[in-house]
């Protein structure tokens, strides 16, 4: 049995979350994780992630609480999906500014909406201010491990 893809997924306004989830697929790969891959959530449909074992979401905010522009589509479709993702494990980053009243609000809606669909956290949401490097290594630097062991363990 070949070890578990880790799907890196990236929603961004600005280009800040691609960067870190391609910086993130750099070190994935450089810790063993040949098997990564990063990519846009555009992409990306709610049922693709039924066959997914490992996912990694790097996500900003934007206006109102709302995904960017280019998370839309999955989004809205995943708040309307009825799917079993229990085989899907998973942690989210979100990206956004203290400065509005729904901070991080897509990155908590995504968060929550996988946990419904019966996906398990590798660790819990980690959620960044405009000056998010620490945040970022702080939880890229937990998920990996975690994510090692679940690729070990299956």
């Amino acid at each position: 049995m070949s070890k578990p893809i880790l799907a890196i997924y990236y929603a961004t306004e600005t280009g800040n979350s691609e960067t870190l989830a391609r910086q993130a697929h750099e070190r994935a790969v450089a810790e063993g994780q040949a098997d990564a891959i990063v990519a846009n959530i555009s992409t990306l449909k709610p049922a693709d992630l039924v066959s997914k074992q490992l996912a990694l979401f790097v996500v900003s905010t934007w206006g109102d609480g709302e995904p960017p522009s280019d998370g839309c589509d999955f989004f809205y479709d995943l708040e309307k999906a009825q799917l079993d993702l229990s085989g899907l494990r998973y942690s989210v980053l979100g990206l956004g500014d203290r400065d509005y009243s729904d901070f991080n609000g897509f990155a908590r809606k995504l968060d929550e909406r996988l946990t419904a669909l019966g996906a398990k956290a590798l660790l819990p949401r980690a959620e960044a201010d405009l000056d998010y490097e620490d945040t970022y290594n702080e939880w890229i630097g937990q998920a990996l491990p975690l994510i090692s062991e679940a690729v070990t363990a299956s």
